[in-house]
């Protein structure tokens, strides 16, 4: 099961964390290398060169892949270009790397960090949040522009029953419908004043230790 782990509060100075960033930042581009590879071996003449000039950031992702697409009229649009190529399974998709969400977890409170469980509706799989608990997880992600007023009641009582924070996020990528999503969830200033607090405690056992 893939899960998405947020950290809040982190030390971006931290070096253990650092290191692996730069690991994470290395597999993306030459994840972006190898769609670039799949691309040409189709006909299509893509340069990974001019996915990196429109990422401009050591993180490319698809997104940048489809733009390059656009901007060199090899597609009309990125729906295009994601249908046509770039969507799980199909002719330029290329898995990501990943590390286990164990792992994710230590390294987010290794850098000070609360590791919180990203928009559990869209996952599936409430099977794994009780796994997560045991490994560590901090908080989880009750409200998110695609949870249902229903999926955030039955996260909340998930979060009450496991004893973990509330966070909320618009899990804005950039522009939705010509819209931005950022700002678009609102939760009470409790949850995240108890999500700091846990953080500092947790920094302090991390001292103490």
């Amino acid at each position: 099961v893939e899960v998405h782990i947020l950290g809040y509060f982190i030390d971006p100075a931290n070096p253990r964390f650092l290191d692996n960033l730069v690991k994470f930042q290395h597999a993306r581009q030459q994840r972006i290398h190898e769609m670039a590879a799949r691309l040409q071996a189709q006909g299509i003449p893509l340069q990974a060169e001019a996915v990196f000039a429109i990422a401009k950031c050591e993180s490319p992702g698809r997104p940048h892949v489809a733009r390059a697409l656009v901007q060199a009229g090899l597609c009309s649009s990125m729906d295009e270009a994601f249908e046509r190529f770039l969507k799980k399974h199909r002719a330029a998709w290329v898995p990501k790397f990943k590390i286990s969400a164990y792992d994710a977890i230590g390294l987010i409170h290794h850098a000070g960090g609360v590791a919180v469980i990203a928009h559990p509706a869209l996952n599936k799989s409430d099977e794994i949040i009780a796994p997560l608990v045991e490994a560590g997880i901090d908080g989880i992600e009750c409200f998110h522009t695609r949870h249902s007023t229903a999926a955030s009641e039955h996260y909340l009582m998930l979060a009450e029953q496991y004893g973990l924070a509330i966070t909320g996020g618009s899990d804005c990528h950039g522009m939705n419908k010509g819209r931005p999503l950022m700002g678009s969830i609102k939760l009470p200033l409790v949850h995240v004043r108890q999500l700091e607090a846990r953080a500092r405690r947790l920094r302090e056992k991390t001292l103490a230790a």
